[in-house]
């Protein structure tokens, strides 16, 4: 395959190719729009899935939430029974009848401590927690702040959960007692008696809240907003559900705790469904249809345009795509300097071709030449057909003397090569006339007509010496 014949099929593909460029792109963004929309269906599946998450975490919620307020109601309890007996002096019996029934009432809470004045007269049950007795909270650091704050809000305060001594865990709940002096007297006016504790087992507060660590497929983890570090918030389930993208609830409790109840599913968020592969499904073949459109209209425009600038026979450049290409250059001659060439290329004898062998030949003997002239030129050179056995030849830049004599003579000798075609054999001639710009003419239009005279003019010449016999003894020259 030779150069020209490269260069032709590349210009018949033009069209094709780029068509099928666009279609690409097309069908591309038609996939990334599909994968986005594709993504936010994921999101929604990720957020309906978290919704669902948050709805069972909800339950779990309450129950823990139910489960301390029903223990500080105990605590509550114990500080109305010791208003009873604030006026009198302080004896354990009066108060271990209630603290037995609460403890057995309630198995979370460990024992239940009584501290007059601030210091710890009565605890029960009395075993492992005898030495207690006499403890004065101002005195001990540890505890003090925990019992100042509870004095100083008249509120209930929680403490925890704190690593007791005799192992476990629990929160400690300090109640402040201010018993009315007469009924109805502001609670602010009133004197502090003392301080009720109520230590509660962290473990069998849990189990009594029914809190698990998967609660329905969910692992589950309680934290404490509270906390120094991170390392040290985890009050129940697993510490990997913070490395998650959990789903959090706040704990609504009494006394200054600030809990928070953090939810990830074991597999993972599906964000995989039905309405994602169908979205992807319906997305690649809007895509697919889409890119396919694209390229059929692409290739139909560029097959019409080419239609329409091109020779349908012979599929060379017509008149009007010639003259663009001339005006195109002639308008860059006026920057450059830099003129062109145009050879116009006439058969003689044409008509007896069609007369004698149907048209059929005559347009073979068309495509041939138009061949012929595609083979004698480069890819920047322009091969018009301009009528019925008219072509022109447009070269960009202009040619010297020899150079411009050495093409004529190439074109000449190979467009006069005889033709055969289903056995038939047929003599080729043809008069060529040339012309460059802008030394012979400074207009597009007055270029053809300089070249077509001179095409003519030849043809005129070699008629002329066909029909004028040499003389005898006289040599004839080429």
């Amino acid at each position: 395959m030779d150069f020209n014949l490269a260069r032709n099929i590349f210009s018949s593909s033009k069209g094709a190719f780029t068509a099928f460029i666009v279609a690409i792109v097309c069908f591309l963004a038609g996939i990334a729009v599909t994968a986005h929309v594709g993504q936010l269906v994921r999101n929604e599946l990720v957020a309906q899935h978290k919704k669902d998450a948050v709805a069972d975490l909800s339950e779990a919620r309450a129950r823990l939430e139910g489960e301390i307020s029903r223990t500080v109601a105990h605590g509550f309890g114990i500080r109305a029974y010791v208003t009873q007996f604030a006026d009198q002096p302080f004896e354990m019996e009066h108060y271990r009848e209630i603290a037995s029934d609460l403890i057995e009432e309630n198995p979370s809470i460990r024992s239940i401590g009584l501290a007059p004045n601030n210091v710890l007269r009565a605890v029960y049950p009395q075993e492992p927690n005898r030495a207690a007795i006499g403890l004065n909270y101002r005195m001990n650091s540890a505890q003090w702040p925990a019992i100042r704050d509870a004095m100083i809000s008249r509120e209930v305060v929680i403490a925890g959960p704190l690593e007791l001594v005799q192992g476990g865990r629990a929160l400690v709940i300090r109640i402040p007692v201010f018993p009315p002096a007469f009924p109805g007297q502001p609670v602010n006016d009133r004197s502090y008696w003392g301080v009720a504790t109520l230590i509660l087992d962290e473990a069998g507060m849990m189990a009594a809240a029914g809190m698990k660590d998967v609660v329905n497929g969910i692992r589950t983890a309680v934290i404490n907003k509270n906390a120094v570090s991170t390392a040290n918030s985890v009050i129940f389930g697993s510490q990997s559900v913070l490395e998650a993208d959990f789903v959090s609830l706040p704990l609504h409790l009494p006394g200054g705790l600030n809990w928070q109840l953090l939810g990830y599913p074991q597999g993972g968020w599906s964000d995989y469904g039905d309405e994602v592969w169908m979205t992807q499904l319906i997305g690649s073949l809007i895509s697919l249809v889409f890119g396919t459109m694209a390229f059929l209209l692409i290739n139909e425009v560029y097959k019409v345009r080419s239609m329409a600038l091109h020779d349908p026979l012979t599929g060379l450049a017509n008149r009007r795509l010639l003259e663009e290409r001339m005006y195109q250059l002639a308008t860059m001659c006026e920057r450059s300097g830099a003129g062109f060439e145009i050879f116009y290329v006439d058969l003689d004898a044409f008509k007896p071709v069609n007369d004698n062998y149907g048209h059929s030949v005559g347009d073979q003997l068309l495509i041939e030449i138009g061949q012929r002239l595609q083979h004698q030129t480069r890819q920047s050179d322009t091969v018009a057909r301009v009528g019925g056995d008219e072509f022109i030849v447009l070269t960009p830049g202009n040619m010297r003397y020899q150079e411009k004599d050495a093409f004529l003579k190439r074109l000449s000798e190979r467009v006069d090569q005889a033709f055969t075609f289903a056995g038939i054999k047929i003599d080729v001639k043809a008069s060529i006339g040339s012309a460059s710009y802008p030394g012979d003419a400074s207009s597009v239009d007055d270029l053809l007509r300089v070249a077509d005279g001179r095409m003519y003019a030849q043809k005129a010449k070699s008629k002329q010496n066909e029909e004028t016999p040499p003389e005898k003894g006289v040599p004839q020259t080429g």
